[in-house]
């Protein structure tokens, strides 16, 4: 396996398990901003994204825009935050030829 090939492996594993936390966490937000009922799929949901949001739980206080409907902005920021973390990591990997 040559040097490029290592390296646009490791760029694409990094790509694939930042795609799945952005996935994770945005399908929190969208739940959480419906107020979506307590069924198997939000406790599933919720259960997967606990830890990946607990270093940004009570960062921000949660807005209320209208009566049910909650924006989270910790998660909200930990989106950010993970995005800005993927990309940093998969630039390291080219600049290293990793």
């Amino acid at each position: 396996m040559t040097k490029n090939a290592k390296q646009s492996f490791l760029a694409k594993i990094i790509n694939i398990i930042l795609s799945i936390v952005q996935i994770i966490i945005a399908l929190y937000i969208v739940i959480k901003l419906f107020g979506a009922s307590n069924v198997p799929f939000v406790q599933w949901l919720n259960t997967i994204s606990e830890p990946l949001l607990r270093p940004f739980e009570g960062m921000f206080h949660p807005v209320e825009i209208s009566k049910g409907y909650i924006l989270d902005l910790s998660a909200v920021f930990a989106l950010i935050a993970y995005s800005a973390i993927g990309y940093i990591l998969i630039r390291l990997a080219s600049m290293l030829k990793l």
